[in-house]
């Protein structure tokens, strides 16, 4: 049986602080919704720049995959 090699490189993660202070910092409301809506959602922020303006609903607070 093989055996599992642990992660050498975990990367770590921001406190709830941390992102509020980040968002705070943001010079614009682009660079505050980089941060924000990642640390909200979870979706990745290449996931998040790789979605069309279109799909996002902000009535519904949704976006389709499409």
């Amino acid at each position: 049986m093989a055996q599992v090699t642990p992660i050498q490189n975990l990367k770590g993660y921001l406190e709830p602080e941390q992102v509020e202070r980040l968002i705070a910092a943001a010079t614009n409301l682009r660079d505050a919704l980089l941060v924000h809506i990642p640390s909200r959602t979870g979706i990745r922020v290449s996931e998040l720049i790789g979605k069309g303006f279109k799909t996002w609903d902000f009535e519904n607070r949704a976006s389709s995959s499409r």
